[in-house]
């Protein structure tokens, strides 16, 4: 008996400590295989034209710097990002703006190509590809057995329009490694649709950015309702809009932005769950030399959830505050 009683005990110390370990949530993380401002005309410096524009994949501490790209023929891109930056709720839990807060360290390093210009009716198009790779760690607040590295690819074809307008659709690839014990603990496919504006006033360019997109999932999970083992528990479709301002004062550029997004859930304790995202920042892009960049920002994040297994406890709020280099080349 008194065996049973230990072995008791034991269990439950340990399955104690299992419910203690922090638990980083893959539906918060950013995703950006994509450039984000394809299809919108570049700031023209360095007596160069105005000319199409790509972004490096972003992180989680924001968008990079343009790169310009060939008007005709292939063009190729690749660089690396490295950013530190303070987060004030890693685990995006419900409850206060600060918990467990901790700093982070993204490394990303990517590559692409436009696959040349394309013209059919009124329209431009070229077919794009390009992946890359980012290593997150987290630096304070115990949270280093969270550590993961993420990788990303995608395929796209843009069209061009006469009146400025570009669409675009794709489909993105993601999955994410846990450093501590090298598996994957989260994957997705995700095709898109997006439409993109850009628009100069005196002194400013507005950029309106609107996308769709599905999101199939592997990540692990059991139903709380009938037990059964599931892989695609966070499977959802979203819809999103974003207005991003860019102002150039000499060598750098300030850049509000806002982006409001509705994701709606459809399997496990997720289903019939909606959430909905708003995120606030402000980006000081400062030139340093061609193909090179400091950013410095900050972001204000929120989440309100709704629906799902109760209790839904996925609401938080979440601050974001750092900078980082860019280091980006064309050929």
């Amino acid at each position: 008996m008194k065996r049973i009683l230990a072995l008791l005990a034991a269990l439950g110390f340990t399955f104690t400590l299992a419910a203690q370990q922090p638990v980083r949530d893959p539906s918060t993380a950013e995703r950006v295989a994509t450039p984000e401002n394809l299809g919108a005309a570049a700031a023209t410096t360095e007596g160069e034209s105005g000319a199409e524009a790509v972004a490096a994949p972003g992180s989680d501490a924001g968008a990079q710097r343009p790169l310009r790209m060939k008007k005709t023929g292939t063009s190729t891109y690749f660089g690396y990002v490295s950013k530190y930056f303070y987060r004030s709720n890693p685990l995006m839990a419900d409850g206060p703006l600060t918990q467990q807060k901790t700093a982070m360290w993204t490394n990303t390093f990517f590559a692409g190509m436009g696959l040349g210009a394309h013209e059919v009716g009124d329209s431009v198009i070229t077919p794009y590809a390009g992946a890359s790779w980012t290593v997150n760690d987290f630096i304070e607040g115990g949270l280093d057995s969270l550590n993961y590295n993420s990788t990303g690819a995608y395929a796209m074809l843009l069209a061009q329009y006469a009146n400025g307008w570009s669409s675009r659709i794709g489909v993105n690839y993601f999955s994410d490694v846990e450093t501590a014990t090298d598996t994957q603990s989260y994957a997705e496919f995700n095709p898109n649709i997006g439409l993109m504006k850009a628009h100069s006033f005196p002194g400013f360019q507005a950029v309106i950015d609107l996308s769709a997109g599905l999101h199939r999932t592997n990540s692990d999970a059991v139903d709380s309702t009938t037990g059964a083992f599931i892989t695609d528990d966070l499977d959802n479709w979203d819809v999103a809009a974003k207005l991003a301002l860019h102002k150039q004062i000499g060598r750098v550029k300030v850049t509000p932005a806002y982006r409001l997004s509705y994701k709606s859930f459809s399997n496990g304790d997720n289903d019939g769950r909606n959430d909905i995202n708003h995120d606030l920042g402000l980006d000081f892009d400062v030139r340093l030399g061609k193909g090179v960049s400091l950013t410095l920002g900050a972001k204000y994040s929120t989440r309100d959830s709704s629906g799902g297994f109760e209790p839904n406890t996925f609401d938080f709020e979440n601050f974001d505050t750092g900078g980082g280099l860019s280091i980006n080349a064309r050929f």
